[in-house]
């Protein structure tokens, strides 16, 4: 199943909708967190739900599915990214709790830092929606609290190359952030187990300068679940993002470029920058 928040045109409201072959079909709920939030059945009535259609055509996926209840962020995550950042392998997932300043759709125009030394951190990343409530989750069962996956990146200030690893002890962070989501949210019945083998790439202006697979992960979506679960407990709504692979150190945005991310099987952001200003 594919569920999406469209804005309805000419009315100033958003509901969720399950996208089916030819059409919308509009759900009950003002977006998809709204929906998984609902209840322990949310899935089965998206569904099976009979209402309001609307053509394709008719209507544009620019919102993000949900506004996230929290963010818990993995450090570096491909071996890729630990190459890059000449960090060590780390030992456990190494996992930050966030709230992001912005939350925003896959197509986006973002403002630079005024500051050079406030560049912005970026990088295409598989995300994990958390459908009920989990603590202490044994691996072995936590792809059972998966609501959806969907893609991200997710944009905040700091120096990448100078940050140290996160702790084991997840705590929140105040640095500004943008957090971009693509317009889908994908069941976990319509990929593979895990959300393994999917190739994710990154294009900046018009260069390749990500590309990976999920299966490359070091720390996969069953572990990074379980362990966040030992350090907070997870609540629907929650998403979890596992990680963007090497190919962003010392590439620094500027104004004028764009920025494609891509996973298949879960759309595209595109994101356009400008002229600097203060974020």
């Amino acid at each position: 199943m594919r569920l999406t928040t469209l804005r309805i045109t000419g009315e100033d409201r958003t509901t969720a909708a399950r996208v089916d072959k030819k059409h919308f079909t509009l759900l009950p709920h003002t977006d998809v967190g709204a929906l998984i939030t609902s209840g322990p059945d949310w899935a089965q009535q998206a569904a099976t739900h009979k209402g309001e259609q609307l053509p394709l055509h008719a209507a544009e996926t620019t919102n993000p599915p949900l506004t996230p209840r929290r963010v818990i962020r993995v450090g570096p995550n491909y071996p890729s990214r630990i190459k890059e950042l000449k960090q060590p392998c780390p030992a456990v997932p190494p996992l930050t709790v966030t709230r992001p300043h912005t939350t925003s759709g896959p197509r986006a125009t973002i403002p630079l830092p005024a500051q050079p030394d406030q560049g912005l951190n970026w990088g295409v990343e598989l995300g994990v929606v958390i459908s009920r409530h989990g603590q202490d989750i044994p691996t072995i069962t936590a792809l059972r609290h998966i609501a959806g996956y969907v893609i991200v990146n997710h944009l905040y200030t700091g120096n990448q190359s100078t940050d140290p690893p996160e702790s084991r002890t997840a705590r929140n962070r105040t640095a500004h952030s943008i957090l971009l989501m693509g317009p889908t949210l994908v069941t976990p019945e319509q990929l593979p187990m895990g959300g393994r083998g999917l190739t994710l790439t990154a294009t900046l202006g018009s260069r390749l300068v990500q590309r990976a697979n999920t299966s490359d992960l070091c720390f996969d979506v069953a572990t990074l679940i379980g362990h966040a679960s030992t350090l907070t407990a997870l609540q629907p709504g929650d998403l979890i993002t596992t990680g963007t692979p090497g190919g962003t150190l010392n590439r620094p945005l500027e104004s004028g470029r764009s920025l494609h991310s891509a996973i298949k099987g879960l759309d595209d952001i595109d994101i356009h920058f400008t002229a600097a200003q203060g974020i």
